[in-house]
Formats: C-alpha cells, structure tokens, sequence
C-alpha cells in the first residue's frame, strides 16, 4: 500500500512537471511570454535581446542550405522522443509529423498532455481538466520545421553555428521578437537526420527533446491530426 501511494504521488508530479513542459518545448518564442502554465512571464536579458546572427563561412552556408533541403524533403516523420527540462521535468512519448503544417506529441502516462498541430492551428491540451488552448503555428518553434517553405534565414536568424565529426547544431531566434528564447536544432549528419531540439525560453531554462527510432517516408492515419476534445457522458 505504502508503494502505491509513493508511485501515485510520483505521478502526480511528473504529470504537473509536464504540464509546462510541454509547452516550453514548442511555443517558446513570441507565443510563450506571458503564459500562465509556462511560467515564463519576465523579459529577457538586454543581451538576449540584442543577440547579433553569426558571420557563416561559405562551408557552413552549404550546411545550411543541405539542411533546409533536407528539411523541405520531409513527407512524413514518426520516433520516440525523450523530454528533460533544466527546471528538473521529464516525459517521453511518440512524435507524428507530416509536413506541411501537422505534428502530434503523444506523451506517454502519467502524463495527460496532447500537442496536436492540425494544419491550422497548435493545440495544447490537457485531458486532465480538458481544456484546450489554441496557438498560431507560426509563432511556435514548430512551425520552423513545419512550414511548407523552411527557411533558415527568412523569419529567424542563426546566432550560433556549431559542426562536429557527426553532428551539425543551428541556434535560433525569432527577428521579430529576438528576447523572447532560442531554439537550437542539432541534426546527425551523413546521413542527415533530425535528432534533438533545444528550446530556450525568456527565463533561461532549457527542455531538449532527443528523438530515437525515427523513420521517415511512411504513411500516416490523418486522424492523428485532428483534435477531438473528450466530453464526458457523450460516448468519448
């Protein structure tokens, strides 16, 4: 008995922990100041605000461009994926994604967040309380990666670049509202493949999402992006 209440309270937790989680790792940027679930009301650092686009090498400029192709040569794109948040929050669950416009982060129990991008609009929704609030995708980090036309340099500007043996990593802020966060976005490359996002809201804590087991090019059931809210006694 002793047990099951400790996993019960640990639950409990973790699904709390999530709850701002989640949304951290998609809508920081302009659309995350001031969320209440967030919890990232303060303003950034003049610095942050300040955060000049770095000076890229002509081989780092052919990165660049390899990594939009690849991004634009995306259809489709499932994978597990594992949250951890500086803040000390964690979760996991599946990613869905079809390009242009869809995305679903399924997060695994205790947790009882759905993330679905439907085309139109970014819904976070808590099942817990079954509230949904609605987001324009192109105020979320998400739409970088969704956008029918990804572009590098069109609405964000990179402010580091960063090339191992392995891997390429691209950080980012939005020119509109350059204090708002970051987003890093780190891709394996040969062959080039998505792997982790780094999100980094006004406040300074960081939630990295790290994808495994990802294939692409498969065919999706379009009803994982669409949302339907539960309504309790009408047969959901």
């Amino acid at each position: 008995m002793g047990l099951n209440l400790r996993f019960a309270t640990t639950a409990r937790k973790l699904a709390s922990a999530v709850r701002p989680l989640a949304v951290t790792t998609l809508l920081a940027g302009a659309a995350i100041t001031g969320l209440p679930f967030a919890g990232t009301g303060m303003l950034a650092p003049a610095s942050a605000q300040a955060a000049d686009s770095v000076t890229l090498t002509s081989d780092q400029q052919q990165d660049v461009s390899r990594i939009e192709d690849y991004l634009n040569g995306i259809t489709t794109l499932k994978a597990d994926f594992v949250q951890i948040s500086s803040d000390g929050g964690a979760a996991k669950g599946e990613l869905y994604m079809q390009r242009p416009g869809k995305m679903r982060f399924e997060y695994a129990p205790p947790s009882q967040i759905l993330l679905v991008a439907t085309g139109h609009d970014f819904i976070y929704y808590d099942k817990e309380i079954n509230a949904p609030t609605y987001f324009d995708i192109d105020e979320t980090p998400a739409g970088l990666i969704l956008a029918d036309n990804v572009s590098l340099s069109r609405d964000v500007k990179i402010i580091d670049f960063r090339r191992t043996a392995e891997t390429i990593r691209i950080k980012l802020i939005r020119k509109s509202d350059p204090g708002a966060g970051n987003v890093t976005l780190v891709f394996q490359d040969n062959p080039m493949q998505l792997r982790q996002w780094v999100v980094e809201d006004a406040t300074g804590i960081e939630t990295t999402v790290t994808l495994f087991n990802a294939e692409e090019g498969m065919k999706l059931d379009q009803s994982l992006f669409e949302f339907k809210r539960i309504w309790i006694g009408r047969g959901n």
